[in-house]
This record gives structure tokens, sequence and C-alpha cells, in this order.
């Protein structure tokens, strides 16, 4: 570990193209950025590692490749326990929160208009082969089976599910080969989001709303509060749709992060906080919740400055 040599390597996520710039895009180097803008005039270096990408990004924090990493809150505690995506990893156990900092953002599931689909439920009914564009992941799978489908089923009545390895999802939307959108939706025009807005702006989408008793079950299961995608937050948005509203992102770190630093970083976040408004992606830094653990505990180091500052019984 460099700590105490001031230098800090935060796992983010990017791309590096030969002779350019490292394209730094991901919510995961935003906040690194961010850590980095916090942490630089105390004179530390920062390196931002682009390997972060999924459920890379706790696996090089937790195996000790990063020092800091950033990660949605509800995913972070399927690592430290061991579950959904990182069943066969077994318990990153030595996963540590420094800061929980708000993140709006939302399950979504939206059909083309002119798919007449009103609810999951008409998929199984009419066996329609729907081209859906994500999908991936426990929550959508849940969403799946609470309206009797599955990936096996859609698939033997001619649908597809569509990734975005090799293919931008982007490519689909813009093309209008696609049925329905079932993936995360937050607000901000990124690369990893822009399929939502550009599908909105392009074709009529009819936003589909989350039963009570399946937004309950993916919240106790997964992680997550009961929410909806607010009213208008993009064209087809009529009103307020019941959602799961997802946890907020975390920065995080392991056990064996010097707890001076850990103090420090967590004072500095709080000192700086105008740095998350700062940035194009909806952050916010929250006293009130800030110390969230999610699931996962706080850094010793962290802890004890939340409690001087009362942001902690």
């Amino acid at each position: 570990m460099s700590i105490a040599a001031k230098r800090v390597v935060f796992c983010g996520a990017g791309t590096v193209y030969p002779g350019r710039e490292p394209h730094l895009w991901s919510p995961r180097t935003t906040m690194g950025k961010i850590v980095e803008r916090a942490l630089g005039p105390l004179g530390y270096q920062m390196e931002i590692d682009l390997r972060g990408f999924g459920p890379a990004n706790p696996r090089l924090v937790a195996g000790g490749e990063a020092d800091l990493g950033a990660y949605g809150g509800d995913q972070l505690c399927w690592a430290y326990q061991g579950k959904f995506d990182f069943h066969e990893d077994g318990p990153l156990a030595n996963l540590r929160i420094l800061a929980s900092i708000h993140f709006p953002a939302w399950l979504g599931v939206a059909a083309r208009w002119e798919t007449g689909i009103t609810d999951l439920a008409q998929i199984k009914e009419r066996q329609l082969p729907v081209r859906i564009v994500g999908a991936n992941g426990p929550q959508y799978r849940m969403i799946l089976e609470h309206h009797g489908l599955s990936r096996k089923m859609i698939e033997s009545w001619g649908g597809k599910f569509l990734r975005s390895t090799g293919t931008p999802l982007t490519w689909y939307i813009t093309s209008g080969d696609y049925d329905l959108i079932m993936d995360p939706v937050y607000t901000a025009y990124t690369p990893e989001a822009r399929h939502w807005w550009e599908a909105s702006v392009r074709h009529e989408l009819r936003f589909l709303p989350l039963p009570e008793d399946l937004i309950q079950r993916i919240c106790e299961e997964t992680g997550g509060d009961p929410g909806a995608i607010p009213h208008q937050l993009m064209r087809g948005v009529v009103g307020d749709i019941p959602s799961v509203a997802r946890s907020p992102h975390a920065i995080y770190g392991r056990d064996d992060l010097p707890e001076d630093f850990a103090y420090l970083l967590a004072k500095t976040l709080d000192e700086e906080r105008h740095l998350f408004r700062e940035v194009f992606l909806p952050y916010s830094y929250d006293p009130g919740t800030v110390a969230r653990p999610m699931g996962i505990p706080l850094h010793s180091g962290a802890q004890r400055y939340y409690r001087e500052v009362g942001y902690l019984p």
C-alpha cells in the first residue's frame, strides 16, 4: 500500500485509446476525480485504475490492487456477502465503507409504444418474440420471474437479449432494433446510460410500473428502497413510475486502510462537499446519510470522524 507515501490508487473505469487521452467517463472514475481534487491540496497523488468495470471494482480493491474504489451500494453489499455476481468469489469481507454519496438511480422498464405492451405478463400470454436491451443482473431476473418469464422462455419464442459486448447499446436504439429496455436509469447522459435518453427522444416509450410486492422483494433481497422514477425525468415518464430506488454510491476501501487516512478522507470529503456538485453526474453529499453502512461496516477511521461531528449517534 502506498498511502504512507501519499500515493493513492483509486479503482475507476474507462477506456484507453492508443495515442489519445484515456476516456474517463464512468461514474466510478468521476468519483475518483472528486477524491483526487479533495486530497490533492493535501499533497496526495492519485492514480486512477481504469480496469474497475462492474464486479472487477470490488475485486481489485479487496485483492489489494487498488486502495479505494466507488461502486453502487447494493452491488458492493453483494460483494461483501459473496452473493449474486460474487457467488464464486465468496465474501469479500475486508471491504469497508468510507462515505455513502447520493446518486439518484432507479430500475427502469420501458416498452416501445408500438408493441402495445402495458404489462410484462402480456409477453408470456402472447409468447411475444421481444428484443430486450439489458435485463442483466439479479434484480431484472426477479422482475422477469415475477411475470412468469425467463431468458430461455423468451429466446424459445424467437426473442433476443441485446448485449453491449462488441455492440454499443445505443446502436440498437438508433437502429430501432429493440422492443423493450430493462436497465437502470439515472439523471445523466453518459455513455453507460445514454441509450435511455436516445430512445426517449427517437421513439415513443411506455414506462412500466413495478408491482408493489415485487418492489418489496427486490429491496429485501438485493438492496435499495421503494421509490419512483420521477415525472418528466425524460420523455415518456408521464407520472411518477413506481420502481426501486437504488442504494447510494459508496466510496470504500479495505479494513487495513490506515485509520488516520480514513479519518482524513472522511473529514476532507465533508469539508469539500461542494466538489460533488461540480461534476456532470447528480452526486450529492448528505451529512444525514453519509455514514450509512448499507450492510457493510464503516471503516473505523471514518466512523471516528462521523461520531465526532455528530453524523453518527
